[in-house]
């Protein structure tokens, strides 16, 4: 029946510690964009949306590279979070995700990581139905 297209997203990062802070280098390709909260608890995207891979053939992805200062914090999500439904709303409509990490400011990433994880399941009355996963990094 023909060839089968398969495609996939992908979050590539690197860090590389320095006194006071650590250097990231992500790529994002079709997955949830990385999240920054900085100790002020302001929110901004780490990288820039970038094509599933296996979409189009011979496309070129960039990295981009970025400093956490301490007490920055980074979170890493599948799309099991930011897809999470509740009726026809989904948890990152209208900047979601975003919103719910400002609303993390001064916590600690255990904390954090439990906050966010709480909020997704407490979204919709049925458990959820894709895999949730959460990365969260903080500089020291």
């Amino acid at each position: 029946d023909g060839p089968q297209t398969r495609f996939l997203s992908l979050l590539y990062g690197e860090l590389v510690p320095f006194d006071g802070g650590v250097r990231c280098t992500v790529a994002s390709a079709g997955h949830p964009l990385p999240l920054i909260l900085g100790t002020g608890g302001e929110v901004h995207t780490a990288a820039q949306p970038q094509t599933l891979l296996g979409v189009v053939e011979d496309a070129t992805y960039t990295s981009e590279t970025f400093e956490l200062r301490s007490g920055d914090t980074l979170l890493c999500v599948t799309d099991g979070v930011t897809e999470r439904r509740s009726g026809s709303r989904q948890f990152d409509d209208g900047d979601g995700l975003a919103a719910a990490l400002a609303g993390c400011a001064g916590l600690d990433a255990e904390l954090i990581a439990e906050r966010i994880r709480r909020l997704v399941h407490e979204f919709g009355a049925r458990p959820p139905a894709d895999d949730l996963a959460l990365l969260v990094l903080q500089a020291e």
